[in-house]
């Protein structure tokens, strides 16, 4: 788009940017002086990048003991990877989060950088944890933040489990290891997403099949008989629900209370009701790409207007409900 790109167009909106070139001491300075005037300060060098520029915490901190510093690394500031380049492709693979979320002897990588995001969440939360804590202290903090930490700690379950039993999680594809059934189940025209995740739910699903001879059968009577049970299960269970479309269970589910929801693709998402009744999409002016889709900020403060900082919302705009501006 008018040589834009997509990602830089979502991960960047409302900044202001400067262009230093850190082989002249006079771009050093700049950086420096930046950094003396700001509350906070993030990098994501590799480790001993920053300390041979000078702009490490322990140099900066110096000019402004109360300063905010984050370091995010694909692997941390110290051990023996702490060299290693942090990609999230990378990290994805090394985490054991690729193993555990695909198929047997088929991995599957997230469709977006999860280790990055899950990285930089983190970090936003300490630099908030900081800043609250600098308000009755006064004091500076240097945070670190590992890729790799991050998205292990994002996988509880797994993470824990593997600590507890000395064993990795078998590859659970779409369902869950903890309860059955919550996964996608095949129709006759597409898979549609069911959430069993108690024995209230299980019962009125057995209904909702036909089958409610099911929920007293000593095999699926509990959440744990069904996961011990899990492939005869599911494949009971699919080959009732092959016999209606998706959109026909969709509705039968709904009306026994079941939790449930269709395969959407991205583009069929922003066509949801239920996205433009909330304007999740506002249409901003660009510079450059002139009007401009984006996504509006997912963190609301009910009855506040978050604004749109930097950019202009267009009247009228597509996705600003009344009265309502978005970020």
């Amino acid at each position: 788009m008018e040589g834009e790109s997509a990602y830089f167009l979502a991960l960047n909106r409302n900044k202001e940017s400067v262009v230093l070139d850190f082989k002249r001491k006079c771009d050093l300075a700049a950086l420096r002086r930046l950094a003396s005037e700001s509350d906070v300060v993030a990098q994501n060098f590799r480790p001993g990048v920053v300390e041979r520029l000078g702009v490490d915490y322990e140099s900066l901190k110096d000019e402004k003991p109360e300063l905010i510093y984050a370091s995010i690394s694909g692997f941390g500031l110290t051990g023996p990877d702490c060299q290693r380049p942090g990609y999230d492709l990378i990290v994805q693979a090394m985490s054991g989060m690729m193993l555990a979320s695909g198929w047997e002897g088929v991995p599957a990588k997230a469709c977006f950088p999860v280790a990055d995001i899950l990285a930089g969440q983190f970090a936003s939360q300490a630099i908030m944890a900081a800043l609250y804590e600098r308000e009755r202290t006064g004091k500076g903090a240097h945070i670190e933040v590992s890729l790799l930490e991050a998205l292990l700690f994002a996988m509880p379950s797994q993470s824990m489990g593997c600590l507890l039993t000395g064993s990795s999680p078998l590859p659970q594809g779409t369902n869950t290891a903890m309860i059955a059934p919550y996964q996608l189940l095949q129709c006759r025209d597409a898979a549609l997403a069911v959430a069993v995740p108690n024995e209230r739910i299980w019962r009125r699903f057995c209904d909702a099949l036909g089958r409610a001879e099911w929920a007293d059968e000593e095999r699926y009577r509990t959440n744990q008989r069904r996961i011990e049970n899990r492939a005869g299960l599911i494949e009971q269970i699919e080959a009732v629900m092959r016999e209606r479309t998706s959109a026909e269970w969709e509705a039968i589910l709904a009306r026994h209370q079941v939790p449930c929801g269709p395969l959407l693709s991205i583009a069929e998402v922003f066509g949801l009701p239920q996205m433009q009744a909330r304007y999740n999409v506002v249409t901003v002016k660009h510079p450059v790409a002139g009007p401009l889709p984006l996504l509006r900020n997912p963190i609301r403060f009910l009855g506040r207007s978050m604004g749109i900082g930097l950019a202009r919302a267009l009247e009228p705009v597509a996705g600003v409900g009344p009265n309502e501006e978005a970020s």
